[in-house]
């Protein structure tokens, strides 16, 4: 029997062998150390990612010790709109506190007004009374009638925000997207608890919500829609915006033209009051006054100068360098639900978008790194080979 012949070994698979048998550990070592960076970047990803959607971290900023010390006097600098118009009443129409997603709590709300000239305020926080509620009782009880709160609430759904101001229970929200009938159908609801019903921030509900082309708030009624369904008035200045088409269709058809801060933070600057001639400091005198459209307003678009700045909180900054690792390693793809409707949705088509091209730079530039590491190592592994050598000899 033959016997057979093995395959000749070609030059280049022996000069692989020959390779590898002269620089395995370097390789195992390579393919070890590529294999801790690609762990220790997984790691990395999934802490940084899963932080951003983890509830219960501590709040970046800590509202606990706010103060305000100091007193803005509006009238000093300021004249009504009506030149002529006299006043005793700086109010502030639409503000919010700890009850919905405003920072300050009821205390601290008070003081934020106190300290920015007003003493009349209507705290309307999102589909709920209480926080008005408990902002007029604890006026009542503890500020000896220098500031005087009036209950409401914002009405907020995709479709349109409004003040419901002068009532005392709260109306829900009960679709993010209602009809116009169920729109007709709470307007009327607060007519018949006594309340007014005020339209709010048109500019901003109709603006272009970011990467959608859409309103911020798609399908709001018009201005139109909206007088026709029995509103009270309109908003035509909120923070620091004028919106002086609106001021104008509410002059001509004699609605009430509401004013507001529309605060939710204290670092942000007072920008407007509403004026009111009341018989007396009470609820019942000053909503007279707005019921009656017997109102001007103070005006400033520069904004009040003293503002509170907080610092975040020692768990916070522990914490930071961790939660950091979410926003950098967010750069891989975008997430976008648009506008949240307060009922837990949003108004917009979730968007989930990957960025590839970032990805593969990302491990580009990886790579390149860990090219220039290992050059690195192995010109320090000669040079460290080069001087034994020299102190051998």
């Amino acid at each position: 029997m033959e016997e057979e012949q093995s395959l000749p070994t070609r030059p280049k698979d022996g000069k692989i062998r020959q390779l590898w048998h002269a620089h395995s550990t370097y390789f195992i070592g390579l393919a070890s150390r590529i294999l801790t960076l690609i762990v220790i970047l997984a790691v990395l990803i999934a802490i940084g990612i899963g932080l951003r959607y983890t509830d219960g971290l501590p709040k970046p900023e800590d509202f606990s010790q706010l103060s305000f010390d100091w007193k803005i006097e509006p009238r000093s600098y300021l004249t009504p709109y009506n030149s002529s118009f006299q006043y005793n009443v700086l109010l502030d129409g639409h503000s919010h506190s700890t009850f919905s997603d405003g920072k300050m709590n009821s205390r601290q709300l008070l003081d934020w007004h106190l300290a920015n000239g007003y003493n009349a305020v209507i705290v309307t926080d999102h589909n709920t009374v209480a926080g008005g509620l408990a902002a007029e009782k604890l006026a009542l009880a503890e500020y000896n009638n220098s500031i005087v709160v009036i209950p409401g609430m914002e009405y907020t759904c995709c479709r349109i925000h409004m003040n419901f101001v002068d009532i005392n229970e709260t109306i829900p929200a009960t679709d993010p997207s209602p009809s116009d009938e169920e729109l007709q159908r709470v307007i009327n609801k607060v007519h018949e608890l006594g309340g007014l019903v005020i339209v709010n921030h048109i500019p901003w509900s109709n603006s272009t919500e970011f990467n959608y082309q859409l309103p911020r708030l798609p399908n709001h009624p018009s201005v139109e829609q909206l007088i026709n369904w029995g509103v009270d008035g309109f908003e035509v200045i909120n923070q620091d915006v004028f919106d002086v088409p609106t001021y104008q269709i509410a002059v001509q058809r004699d609605l009430i033209q509401m004013v507001g801060s529309d605060i939710h933070h204290p670092s942000v600057a007072a920008h407007v009051w509403l004026t009111v001639n009341a018989a007396n400091m009470t609820r019942a005198s000053i909503m007279q006054e707005i019921r009656n459209k017997r109102t001007s307003f103070l005006f400033d678009p520069t904004g009040t100068r003293p503002r509170t700045y907080v610092d975040a909180p020692t768990k916070y900054n522990f914490l930071t360098p961790l939660t950091l690792l979410g926003d950098y390693f967010s750069m891989f793809y975008y997430n976008n639900k648009g506008m949240y409707s307060f009922q837990g949705t949003f108004c917009h088509p979730e968007i989930l978008t990957i960025h590839g091209d970032i990805i593969g730079s990302f491990i580009f530039w990886v790579l390149l790194f860990i090219i220039v590491f290992e050059l690195t190592r192995l010109f320090v592994l000669w040079s460290l080979a080069k001087i034994r050598e020299r102190s051998s000899n």
